[in-house]
């Protein structure tokens, strides 16, 4: 992989914790974020939920960091990006096809487009962090951001940032209200994807100890009616077991 640049990303205690309770490398997750950002998607596709989850992260990013963009005066880049555009809209009317079967062809028409634009571009193909881990950059990623007017940087840490257990679990104890697309792009791939879903979890009695203290946590902490004091005490609750599993 070509690696162009290094970037300094911000870990979080929240990002850290989650990765550590989840069994996640740091680059398991944000690769995973990376592979499920869609342009497709990002057009208003009906994909499937990490693809839409992992969009909605951009476009959030977008509201907040955002910059002004000049328009691509290449006429070259203007002729493709039109022909593949009016593609993957006709995808939208497609009634036969199932939203697995849209997803592929969205990819496989986003993977041709990526070959046709490659000599006319210089996106980096990947990116290295300042903690040496190395990151593979989709065409989906590097288009999504330069129409933003954000870095890949930028998106990231702030993927990062929003990311936390005890936020989702406390605001969706009682009922589902709202979940913050960073974490369920975590959720979905812990639950979703069979290599992350079957490994083999290290200090079991760690997990089961703590796992049954967390059904206990949520019972009482269902009596308790302010939210920042739930966030509290699940943020505490996490950081104890993520400290349990650090020290073996």
């Amino acid at each position: 992989m070509d690696v162009i640049g290094q970037i300094k990303l911000n870990y979080t205690e929240d990002f850290k914790i989650a990765c550590k309770i989840n069994n996640l490398k740091h680059e398991e997750l944000l690769q995973y974020f990376i592979d499920h950002v869609s342009f497709y998607a990002f057009i208003g596709g009906d994909m499937e939920l990490p693809y839409l989850w992992a969009t909605t992260v951009s476009i959030d990013c977008k509201e907040v960091m955002g910059k002004k963009v000049e328009a691509v005066k290449d006429q070259r880049i203007q002729k493709i990006s039109l022909r593949y555009i009016k593609m993957l809209t006709a995808l939208h009317i497609e009634e036969d096809l199932s939203e697995g079967a849209v997803s592929a062809k969205s990819i496989s028409l986003m993977k041709k487009w990526a070959v046709e634009m490659g000599p006319l571009t210089n996106y980096p193909a990947g990116i290295e962090t300042s903690d040496g881990e190395r990151l593979k950059l989709t065409f989906d990623l590097n288009l999504i951001c330069s129409m933003n007017g954000i870095n890949v940087q930028h998106l990231l840490q702030y993927f990062i940032d929003k990311i936390s257990l005890a936020n989702e679990r406390a605001v969706n104890l009682i009922q589902p209200v709202k979940t913050d697309p960073s974490t369920a792009v975590l959720l979905l791939l812990v639950s979703g994807h069979e290599e992350v879903r079957n490994k083999i979890l290290p200090h079991q009695e760690i997990y089961k100890k703590y796992g049954l203290w967390l059904l206990k946590l949520d019972k009482k902490q269902k009596e308790e009616n302010n939210l920042e004091n739930r966030i509290r005490n699940y943020s505490a609750f996490y950081l104890e077991w993520y400290n349990a599993l650090s020290k073996e």
